[in-house]
């Protein structure tokens, strides 16, 4: 069987960070078994389905490099195929037209609740002539007197089971020409010949219900698969009063290849945490992803962010941070430090001298007098030197005596102006003798 899977999300707002990570997972199964990645456009939520959602999810996984096999899909260019079927059942007695009201519907659901009842509706116009004359919410026919035990295997958490007694009958249109989702994602899954559906496990309540209405259509069930959520730091589902959740929102700072990384190990565990899409492709295997949610941390994030960018050439960097003007010199002893590409401007004392207060360059256990005497004293043997890593330290070891701190300190602050900052000998190295005398000498007079 060749394997074709999809990502289906509702263009109701930016690509979210776990429908990402569902994209992600669909095409490391498809490329992993030689079958065909899709991307479909649920665009059944009328109000709040906008095209501007549809190009910002398209461009988001393209910045991730997720490339799909044919045109991207939208659900409503098949309505007429919806509108087919559920005529189809209709005609069958399959399903029915309900009549209750609103407020019906509502008060039953508010009744429900309070006897803690499971929410369902067993709809008086059923079998009945009223349930066959046009008009309302087209509901498929469930028996709720069966003791029919609805069960799938979950290529992820196997064997799922429900009652169908529980299920009541379900809309699958508000009227006979506008299909729920429910309804229209299965016949698109069947005309797209859908073989896996691999979805978050908030879809699992829905999945007796597609089963229900594959079976009256008359269709062979796909595989399901369920992932595991992701979780805010509280391990609630993860939502907006976590931070971002929007991958828009990371685009700025972090590479694709970090957030596929990330994203990609947050439900598996892969042979080593730092690896690329294809590498995971290669160990990617359905029943090893995990079945419990894991934490988004963006701590992690960031520190996987870091080793990406330390792969990255400093022409790479440069135009990546929007730095096009620094030294290639400098990009070693940024990429080493760098989480973020926005923190860069951190690191702005690298290509440009720093502004600071002169209280910065007193030594926790000095004076200002000890500062300016410990900078006079490497300023003179800084003239006349030899510009490496070892007689750098060697004579700022001399000069300092028994305590470091007195002279490494106030010379890391006169180089970078930055209370945390790379070695003073490191600085020197990069910043060059003719910058690093000049810099010195700048911090002197501050103490003058």
């Amino acid at each position: 069987m060749s394997v074709r899977v999809r990502v289906a999300p509702s263009p109701t707002g930016f690509l979210h960070v776990g429908t990402a990570q569902s994209a992600l997972y669909n095409w490391l199964f498809a490329r992993h078994q030689g079958g065909k990645f899709f991307v479909r456009f649920e665009d059944t939520d009328k109000e709040r389905s906008k095209k501007e959602f549809e190009e910002e999810m398209t461009q988001t996984l393209k910045w991730l490099k997720l490339d799909w096999d044919e045109e991207i899909t939208v659900v409503s260019n098949n309505l007429p195929r919806h509108q087919e079927m559920l005529s189809k059942l209709l005609s069958e007695d399959k399903a029915f037209y309900c009549h209750h009201t609103k407020e019906e519907l509502e008060a039953e659901r508010k009744e429900q609740e309070e006897k803690k009842l499971p929410p369902r509706h067993v709809c008086g116009f059923k079998n009945n002539e009223r349930g066959k004359e046009a008009g309302g919410i087209v509901r498929l026919k469930v028996d709720e007197t069966s003791d029919r035990i609805i069960a799938f295997d979950d290529a992820i958490r196997g064997k799922v089971e429900f009652k169908q007694s529980l299920l009541g009958d379900f809309a699958i249109g508000r009227a006979a020409d506008d299909p729920l989702y429910h309804f229209a994602v299965v016949v698109d899954d069947v005309d797209m010949k859908i073989t896996h559906i691999l979805r978050g496990e908030d879809h699992i309540s829905n999945t007796p219900k597609h089963i229900l209405i594959y079976e009256a259509l008359g269709f062979s069930l796909p595989v399901f698969a369920h992932l595991p959520l992701l979780l805010g730091i509280d391990r609630s589902k993860l939502s907006k009063r976590h931070g971002d959740t929007a991958v828009a929102n990371y685009m700025n700072d972090y590479l694709p290849e970090a957030i596929v990384n990330f994203l990609g190990c947050l439900g598996y565990t892969f042979s080593k945490e730092i690896i690329s899409k294809e590498e995971m492709v290669q160990e990617f295997e359905l029943a090893k992803v995990h079945k419990s949610g894991a934490i988004f941390d963006v701590q992690k994030l960031n520190w996987i962010n870091s080793q990406w960018i330390k792969k990255l050439s400093p022409q790479e960097f440069k135009q990546k941070a929007g730095l096009p003007q620094i030294p290639d010199i400098v990009v070693p002893l940024i990429t080493e430090r760098l989480e973020k590409f926005s923190d860069a401007k951190e690191f702005s004392y690298l290509w440009q001298q720093p502004e600071y207060d002169p209280s910065l360059l007193k030594w926790k256990k000095g004076e200002l007098s000890d500062a300016k005497s410990a900078l006079e004293k490497v300023l003179e043997s800084f003239k006349d030197i030899s510009w490496d890593k070892e007689t750098l330290k060697a004579k700022l070891d001399e000069i300092a005596g028994g305590d470091r701190g007195m002279v490494y300190w106030p010379l890391r602050a006169a180089l970078s102006g930055k209370e945390k900052s790379p070695d003073p000998v490191e600085l020197s190295l990069v910043l060059g003798k003719e910058e690093v005398i000049k810099r010195i000498d700048i911090a002197v007079k501050k103490l003058s």
